[in-house]
């Protein structure tokens, strides 16, 4: 049974305080490794879009890079528009996030960002500016056993996002808030971990960033817990793994990917050293966002060979509120709903059993 654990800062060679290169380029071309830069961002009219830049699927056991940036847009009434770029002509910059995929690129400095996506299909332009400053768990580096790692850092945990998409004869201004993250590592996550919910929220002036990670089940499920709350730009949490307790609850068996959904999510994070108590409760509505399996992310060829190897891949993200508690002692004093959206991926068979 392998350890898992995120490593510290010192351990790795960094520094507490982010530096610019750790959203450069940080993997090589090696079977096994992978990489994408993922940026996402939301709008007043309940439209998002997602862009993501990746050094090859992530899914690949190929060696040498096959570059690619995908945009998933949604309109305000659920009309989806998912389109991709794939380019032989590229370039990752180790020192910074300068990305460039064919006329795709994306360029930023932590603070601010210049992302643009561009193919037949759509062209969308956009800047992001951070509004809380860039964190990551300790390291952001989760290991499991002695070589292999998964690496995540929210680059931006929440910022203004500005710019134009343009489809066929449309064109349609944005001005939103946006996430930016960095993912990272040197084994395909399939072969490292069962699943995970992973989400992001604005709740009044409050932004939070949450995940829980699963080990596979030869690691007994060992789990990463990953939680940042942070009011007015700053940011007010530390060690979750201390101070922070979790539930899953009221699930469902959805009706495409055959996967037990987890209705609501309890994150409780309670230093009492420093009597900050707050707990994030998020609460699925009806709004299904995306559901894949293993055939819609990898096609039906490939998907069959992942099935004989054991994998059970889906991906589901929907939508619902986030709600935010704070307490004074056992006393909630502040009480805030936010609309959210939250994701579950997960890599093998189900981990809850049909009577849960």
């Amino acid at each position: 049974m392998s350890e898992v654990k995120l490593l510290k800062p010192e351990e790795l060679g960094l520094t507490e305080k982010i530096q610019k290169f750790e959203d450069g380029l940080r993997t090589e071309e090696k079977s096994g490794s992978y990489e994408w830069w993922y940026f996402d961002s939301k709008y007043p009219d309940g439209s998002s879009i997602v862009i993501v830049f990746y050094t090859k699927h992530v899914t690949s056991f190929a060696k040498n890079f096959k570059p690619f940036v995908s945009l998933n847009y949604i309109n305000p009434n659920g009309k989806e528009l998912r389109t991709e770029l794939w380019s032989d002509d590229y370039s990752f910059s180790k020192d910074e996030c300068e990305v460039r995929i064919g006329e795709c690129y994306v360029k930023g400095d932590l603070s601010h960002y210049d992302i643009y996506f561009k193919n037949e299909d759509a062209e969308c332009k956009l800047t992001l500016d951070a509004s809380v400053p860039s964190w990551r768990p300790d390291s952001g580096h989760i290991y499991f056993g002695e070589k292999d790692y998964f690496a995540w850092l929210p680059s931006v945990p929440e910022g203004k996002i500005n710019g134009t998409l343009k489809m066929k004869d449309e064109t349609i201004e944005l001005c939103g808030t946006g996430y930016h993250d960095h993912n990272f590592g040197n084994k395909l996550m399939i072969l490292l971990m069962n699943d995970w919910y992973w989400g992001r929220a604005k709740i009044g002036d409050y932004v939070v960033v949450s995940s829980y990670i699963y080990a596979n089940k030869k690691d007994g499920y060992k789990t990463v817990q990953i939680f940042m709350l942070a009011k007015d730009g700053e940011i007010l949490t530390g060690d979750a793994a201390k101070h922070l307790t979790y539930e899953e609850k009221d699930f469902i068996k959805d009706s495409y990917t055959k996967r037990h959904v987890a209705r609501t999510l309890v994150y409780d994070y309670n230093d009492k050293e420093n009597n900050l108590h707050y707990r994030i409760t998020y609460k699925k509505g009806d709004e299904e966002v995306e559901r894949q399996v293993m055939t819609d992310i990898v096609g039906r060829p490939a998907a069959i060979l992942f099935y004989l190897l054991g994998f059970r891949g889906s991906y589901h993200r929907m939508g619902g509120t986030a709600i935010l508690e704070r307490f004074d002692g056992e006393k909630i004093v502040e009480r805030i709903e936010a609309p959210a959206m939250w994701e579950q991926m997960c890599f093998k068979p189900d981990r809850i059993k049909d009577n849960k």
